[in-house]
């Protein structure tokens, strides 16, 4: 029998590599992490925002609460242009979480590396390069170098979470599409008292930056980010020594006291792997693609990688599931990634026109922008990071038949017996309601497959018929609008919960453990929930060990 250091390495402590090994823990499934550098470094904000969807991840595992109350939560993006304001979008997000929480991603990667340290089924190695892969029938040698000498692990599974600079593309032999931009950009979070509302502030030719873009980010502390879009001959180390950087700063914050806390210059990517599985290793986060930060879909969608590979990885990995579900990994996220290639890129181009016919439409519309109204909404400030819907993914059915499936699956609150737990509660099922406890739909994913059950009343008899065709594994979830009682029922008192799944007839809907609904049909057809969950799973059957009705 093979002896595996783990069932699954992942090389790189960033924050994909450390969310996936927590995610994975989460199932019940070892990892060891190699990481090169030999303690975490401070590297500034970096990416600095956490989108709210997800904060769902990390709340699977523990870590979104910390987040969220020492992050600042904003809900109002304003696009500025020579100084005027002309839109202020407001993003809502009324339940869990707020939309948008800035905190950096050092931060980030202290508290989920303080949990990974803590937590018995991860292995955390410091100072450890991987210098060589090789993939066998049963599992991944792993050549690595420390700083006393080399050795090597074993593993059956090999995530790739090392980041834009990925050694693991050049050894598993992917190939890195796309394109640098030519255009510099400079990264300064600055700690100062600005009397500036806590929210996103983008600035077309703004007069302390003309003819460029230059954005605002608040960071916990009184830290503010502000990134400037520079021109090709700004030299910031010689403008730091020679005090051109600090005029440049109080040109935009004017004449506060402030410190520089962390600064830097960065070209940004446009580039995505081919392939995001090669055998027994995979691509996650900037190793696999490497977008702008307008819109922070970077860090966002790298944490979605990992929960989306996880799950996958815990299925196969207890039995419930084949091999080629793992194909599926690069079906979804390679979509994902692709669909956050044409955001960026429109973004892109239109910050930094790419022809003469472009400058001069990106000129005209930011001229009409402050006096027409009907222009503003044309002025692309960057699209705001958002969970990838998977509709065209092979997992996923009912995609032509109803408009939820493949999304992210709506929450909401429902009243369900106190103490009662499922496989994904989490803590803090909230307020009492006599012998019921107020709880967040969203918290009862993430451990199992969930068959969320919308009956026309609360029949028992149909309940445990339609759940019999379902395997042991999924949990399922009876959601009725008045008091009910009963293993599983949850009530829905104001009719919130049906209403966002637009349960209007007696229905059900598939969700897999990472929130996304794999599918829906009619409450009257129970064996169609099982033969979708064999889809979901990449499975012949689902059928195989069905719970017993009595």
């Amino acid at each position: 029998m093979t002896a595996y250091d783990a069932p699954v390495g992942i090389v790189g402590a960033g924050p994909v590599g450390l969310a996936l090994a927590l995610r994975l823990a989460s199932l019940g499934v070892a990892s060891v992490i190699l990481e090169q550098d030999p303690q975490l470094r401070k590297q500034g904000s970096k990416a600095c925002l956490i989108q709210g969807d997800v904060l769902e991840v990390l709340d699977k595992f523990g870590c979104a609460d910390p987040v969220a109350e020492e992050g600042v939560t904003w809900t109002v993006g304003h696009t500025y242009v020579r100084g005027e304001v002309i839109r202020s979008q407001v993003y809502e997000r009324p339940i869990g979480y707020g939309p948008f929480v800035n905190i950096s991603q050092y931060r980030i990667e202290q508290l989920l590396s303080e949990q990974a340290e803590r937590h018995p089924l991860i292995s955390l190695r410091w100072g450890h390069t991987v210098e060589a892969v090789e993939q066998g029938e049963a599992g991944v040698f792993v050549g690595v170098r420390t700083a006393t000498g080399r050795s090597r692990v074993q593993v059956r599974y090999l995530a790739a979470c090392d980041g834009v600079r990925s050694a693991l593309r050049e050894l598993v032999g992917v190939a890195w599409t796309g394109y640098t931009h030519k255009d510099r950009f400079l990264i300064t979070d600055i700690r100062a008292e600005l009397p500036l509302a806590r929210e996103r502030h983008f600035h077309y030719d703004a007069p302390f930056n003309p003819g460029r873009q230059l954005v605002m980010h608040p960071q916990p502390d009184n830290v503010w980010r502000i990134d400037w879009q520079l021109p090709p001959d700004a030299d910031i180390a010689v403008e730091q020594r020679d005090g051109r950087l600090d005029q440049r700063i109080r040109a935009v914050i004017g004449d506060v006291p402030y410190e520089i806390d962390w600064w830097s210059t960065y070209r940004f990517h446009q580039r995505v792997v081919d392939r995001f599985r090669v055998g027994r290793v995979f691509f996650a986060g900037d190793a696999a693609h490497a977008l702008p930060p307008y819109g922070s879909r970077g860090m966002n969608s790298g944490i979605q990688d990992a929960d989306n590979l996880a799950w996958k990885f815990a299925a196969v990995l207890a039995g419930d599931s084949e091999e080629r579900l793992l194909d599926s990994y690069h079906d979804e996220r390679h979509a994902a990634a692709q669909e956050n290639l044409r955001v960026t890129e429109a973004t892109i181009r239109f910050m930094i026109p790419p022809s003469r016919l472009r400058r001069w439409s990106r000129r005209v519309l930011l001229a009409l922008a402050p006096r027409v109204e009907s222009v503003r909404g044309k002025v692309n400030s960057g699209r705001m990071a958002e969970p990838y819907v998977y509709r065209e993914s092979p997992l996923v059915t009912d995609a032509a038949s109803h408009p939820l499936a493949g999304a992210f699956a709506p929450d909401g609150y429902l009243l369900r017996p106190s103490g009662e737990q499922s496989p994904g509660q989490r803590d803090g099922q909230g307020q009492q309601h006599g012998s019921q406890a107020r709880c967040r739909l969203r918290r009862l994913f993430g451990q199992e497959f969930v068959v969320l059950h919308f009956p026309v009343a609360q029949d028992p008899a149909l309940f445990a018929k339609a759940t019999a065709h379902l395997p042991a594994r999924v949990w399922p979830v009876l959601a009725v609008e008045t008091d009910g009682t009963g293993h599983g029922t949850v009530v829905d008192q104001d009719g919130a919960v049906h209403a966002a799944y637009g349960a209007t007839g007696p229905c059900w809907f598939l969700i897999r453990p990472d929130g996304h609904i794999a599918a829906t049909g009619p409450a009257d057809d129970p064996a169609r929930a099982a033969e979708r969950l064999a889809t979901a799973l990449a499975t012949a059957s689902a059928t195989a060990a069905a719970r017993p009705t009595g």
